[in-house]
């Protein structure tokens, strides 16, 4: 994964995975992070394994254990 967390402000390309699916890439795109421009062959992949529908499925469930693991890790800390 790239620092900066995928797209960049007023960038031009799409990530991999909306050039990919002929989409506009949105500015909260949830693929851009993991699928960079520069890496088409990468969502390719795991595209023809899983679909795009069930990848997409799988990373706003990653983005969600990560947020609430960071919830309660904290929470705990602070307590």
């Amino acid at each position: 994964m790239k620092e900066g967390g995928g797209r960049k402000q007023g960038a031009a390309s799409p990530c991999a995975a909306c050039k990919l699916l002929r989409r506009r890439c949105a500015q909260d795109c949830v693929f851009a992070p993991y699928f960079p421009a520069d890496e088409p062959q990468k969502f390719a992949n795991v595209h023809k394994v899983f679909g795009a529908s069930n990848v997409n499925k799988m990373l706003q469930v990653h983005s969600s254990f990560i947020l609430n693991f960071h919830s309660s890790f904290i929470l705990n800390f602070l307590l």
